[in-house]
């Protein structure tokens, strides 16, 4: 009885997280390659592995697994330790499939150009440069959190891919901070994004007793300024959203008045909201460089002109 073999085998499938059964199959696989090398044979052979006893048997004939010389035990070994790494692959990736579209939390590990590798512990996670807020900086070991938004099986493992820049970034930052959001009582309906710069994130109450915005926004503005520090500084603007086109213009240029707006085509035939504001009030409208009319488009889903009485 070779309970020593036994053993070292029960605790290499707990200390890898394998199945029993399963690394028994990978161990029979590999002393199959073991005989196969031993006799310089393609042959494929019935290799058995009692689990009780640990006995080894090849093709009903007990054997010992010093009878294979160093060759073929470095093989066996080999096959093996591939196996194994094949599966903790696997189950990496089951386990990060899971996690796509959350948050997860690493540290700065090292740079390749302007992009960054994570540390997450047990795997790496790439944020490209294309993914950074603009204007953030990191040094070596800094703690980031980010968005999981991609999960890719490469060769030797896994590829993680992550983002600080997406709207995905900023509603998973809405849910941690909000917890209405993630009990279902108010819902993020659309987020318009500029990185680094300014959101506006649209929501709606699914209680009517819940005011949606100063929800989102907290007692003396404390749950967004939670997310603009975790933005590098980004603005956060929560609006209340509104099926009608119109009223979500108003509500997204707040606190602008606005004292018409009128839906016409351009020469493109394109649909355009032109919009009227008092004169003090064209600028806050507009935004710097026209970034408010720009979220706003983008919330809307359509171009809109903002202008004052002449």
């Amino acid at each position: 009885m070779n309970i020593e073999f036994i053993e070292a085998l029960e605790d290499m499938a707990k200390d890898k997280g394998i199945e029993r059964d399963e690394l028994y199959e990978m161990v029979e696989v590999g002393l199959q390659a073991a005989y196969q090398e031993e006799y310089d044979t393609d042959k494929d052979v019935d290799v058995e592995i009692d689990q009780n006893s640990g006995d080894i048997f090849i093709e009903g004939e007990q054997i010992q697994l010093g009878q294979f010389g160093r060759i073929a035990s470095k093989k066996a070994e080999d096959v093996i330790r591939q196996l194994i790494r094949e599966k903790q692959n696997e189950l990496m990736y089951e386990t990060y499939m899971k996690r796509k579209g959350e948050l997860v939390n690493g540290s700065i590990h090292r740079f390749e150009g302007s992009d960054v590798w994570l540390n997450l512990g047990e795997v790496e996670a790439l944020l490209p440069g294309s993914e950074r807020i603009p204007g953030e900086r990191y040094q070596q070991g800094d703690s980031l959190r980010a968005y999981l938004y991609r999960v890719e099986k490469k060769s030797g493992g896994l590829l993680l891919r992550v983002s600080r820049s997406m709207k995905e970034f900023v509603a998973k930052l809405m849910e941690l901070e909000v917890p209405e959001i993630e009990d279902g009582l108010l819902e993020i309906v659309k987020i318009a994004r500029e990185p680094g710069k300014r959101s506006k994130v649209a929501v709606q109450s699914l209680d009517e007793q819940i005011d949606p915005v100063g929800t989102c926004v907290g007692a003396g503005g404390s749950r967004v300024k939670e997310i603009t520090e975790e933005l590098n500084g980004e603005k956060i603007d929560v609006i209340r959203w509104s099926d009608d086109r119109e009223l979500l213009i108003r509500n997204s240029l707040e606190p602008a008045s606005v004292l018409s707006i009128e839906f016409n085509e351009n020469d493109r035939g394109e649909e355009i909201a032109k919009v009227m504001v008092p004169k003090d009030d064209l600028a806050y409208a507009i935004g710097q460089n026209g970034q408010n009319v720009r979220l706003t488009v983008d919330l809307v889903g359509c171009d809109i002109d903002v202008r004052s009485p002449e």
